[in-house]
């Protein structure tokens, strides 16, 4: 493997450099500069960092660097402010972006700060089953602490908590005729 060996940008290719990072196409540069569009892409490349290990070890460790000085700023926020939970959920997804990069994430668990603090609503089954009873036993009607005994009070003779089905009529119009 031959090694490689860095070439000095010029002026023009800086120029270059400079028109692509604030936006310019490949096409519209080469136009510009009236060269072949791979000439543009080599003038980019000479004003690049070569791509080696420790070029991206470097590159790793300063975003991991970012990412550990904010998060101490956003941190030092949230335990200074008890009361606004932005500060705090934002030093999560900042924790969570740095466990992330360094391998320390778990595929079943989100952090998530605003969804914990949300209070568990009831399911559409128990939101269904309070209404019957609140049709049942009038509006003021509240869910028991001890549904069993409540449950075991409101049973009628035959030992269930409906009423049994009754049996369709012959002259049911939603009955088919194949049943």
């Amino acid at each position: 493997m031959q090694d490689m060996v860095e070439q000095t940008p010029s002026a023009r290719d800086e120029q270059i450099y400079e028109e692509w990072s604030a936006g310019k196409t490949l096409r519209v540069l080469a136009r510009e500069f009236e060269v072949s569009v791979m000439e543009v892409e080599r003038a980019i490349d000479r004003c690049l960092p070569p791509f080696t290990t420790q070029n991206q070890m470097r590159a790793y460790k300063r975003e991991l660097q970012k990412l550990e000085d904010i998060g101490a700023k956003y941190h030092a926020l949230a335990m200074a402010n008890d009361t606004n939970t932005e500060f705090a959920h934002i030093y999560a997804r900042i924790n969570e972006r740095r466990c992330a990069m360094s391998g320390w994430s778990s595929i079943n668990v989100r952090l998530d700060p605003f969804a914990a603090q949300v209070k568990e609503q009831p399911s559409q089954h128990e939101k269904i089953r309070d209404a019957i009873f609140r049709l049942k036993y009038g509006p003021d009607w509240t869910p028991p602490s001890d549904w069993e005994s409540f449950l075991a009070r409101d049973r009628d003779d035959s030992g269930s908590a409906l009423a049994s089905p009754t049996a369709p009529s012959e002259d049911d119009q939603n009955r088919s005729d194949s049943e």
